[in-house]
């Protein structure tokens, strides 16, 4: 395995932890939402979006191999990564 194989293992890994962590965040968001009296308590909400949601988006961005992030630390070499964007502005110079 190359140094960014294992590089991607690692950034997998670390957001199975976060996906773990938002999982966990749960059933306390919930309970603190719909408590076991049956009122909904609306300020509660927000927190409890922000306690479940933020590890779970940042799971999920993680667990898809973090592009941005594999980009900035591996660059490609030769200029072998050119967006679409890129080549059409080459185009219109032409």
């Amino acid at each position: 395995m190359k140094s960014q194989d294992i590089f991607g293992l690692a950034v997998r890994l670390i957001g199975l932890i976060f996906l773990y962590q938002g999982l966990a965040s749960v059933p306390s968001s919930v309970s603190s939402v719909c408590p076991v009296f049956p009122h909904f308590y609306l300020r509660n909400l927000v927190p409890s979006l922000f306690l479940t949601g933020w590890p779970l988006l940042v799971a999920y961005w993680l667990v898809r191999g973090a592009p941005w992030l594999m980009r900035t630390a591996y660059p490609a070499q030769n200029g072998g990564d050119v967006t679409i964007a890129q080549t059409a502005t080459a185009n219109e110079r032409e």
